[in-house]
């Protein structure tokens, strides 16, 4: 995976704070995985735990909003969290935001096909966007994954559900 190309130029701290509230986490929250279309270049790289996992290519505002309804899928109630302030680069377009996660594993994992568990979880990570004009380019979230699974039941001493 080759990720998109972020202009060489200071991000504006203003607009990156408002991209990110108003418009990624909005998307997350309010489930409205339609607003990538508004925020995300055509060539836009999501490179996360998940993806690597599963080897998942998601690019695209299109792929982005399916991955979004993907997650929601499984976790329906989870909200998004902005805990510290963001960093920036002096060098290129890019802003890191750190964020927690919450909520229950209510839906499907679809695929691989596990039913949900009912079990709560919360975990915190940090997502680093790149940036063309006004809309992300590349994505690239850390997290931990193996942790989460643990937390809702599906790896671990607990055992598998599937569907």
């Amino acid at each position: 995976m080759v990720a998109p190309s972020a202009d060489v130029t200071v991000l504006d701290r203003d607009f990156a704070e408002r991209w990110y509230r108003e418009g990624w986490i909005r998307a997350w929250n309010e489930n409205r995985p339609e607003l990538c279309r508004e925020i995300l270049t055509e060539d836009f790289v999501l490179d996360s735990p998940t993806t690597r996992h599963t080897r998942s290519l998601v690019q695209g505002p299109e792929a982005a909003a399916a991955y979004i309804r993907y997650v929601l899928g499984a976790y329906p109630d989870l909200q998004w969290e902005v805990t510290d302030p963001p960093l920036y680069s002096d060098h290129v377009a890019r802003a890191a935001f750190n964020w927690r996660g919450t909520g229950h594993f209510t839906g499907r994992l679809d695929p691989p096909g596990i039913d949900g568990t009912g079990r709560a979880f919360e975990f915190a990570g940090l997502e680093v966007f790149d940036f063309r004009g006004d809309r992300a380019c590349y994505l690239n979230a850390s997290y931990d994954l193996l942790g989460l699974m643990k937390q809702i039941g599906v790896h671990g001493s607990s055992g598998r559900r599937a569907g």
